[in-house]
């Protein structure tokens, strides 16, 4: 690095803030593991629509994300999400 990029405090800020980001992209990736967890823990395969719809209701995900998550190829699976 230059000079004026050591004594200039946003290359820091931006290098501060770019840590963060990835900690929070990595809390956020384990916390959607544990939705989806949830989820199939409260809806297997055979679960009656009531049910779906309860838990529809308490998560305030659409459906369509709650379906996907029942199963074990979800978008939220942990390690599916890359990593970086």
């Amino acid at each position: 690095m230059s000079d004026s990029t050591q004594t200039d405090g946003r290359y820091a800020e931006l290098r501060r803030l770019g840590e963060e980001e990835r900690y929070m992209a990595g809390e956020l990736q384990q916390t959607r593991a544990q939705i989806a967890r949830l989820i199939q823990q409260l809806l297997p395969p055979h679960a009656r629509t009531e049910k779906i719809d309860e838990v529809v209701q308490a998560s305030g995900y659409s459906r369509f994300l709650i379906d996907a998550l029942r199963y074990k190829d979800h978008p939220w699976r942990a390690g599916k999400l890359k990593q970086e």
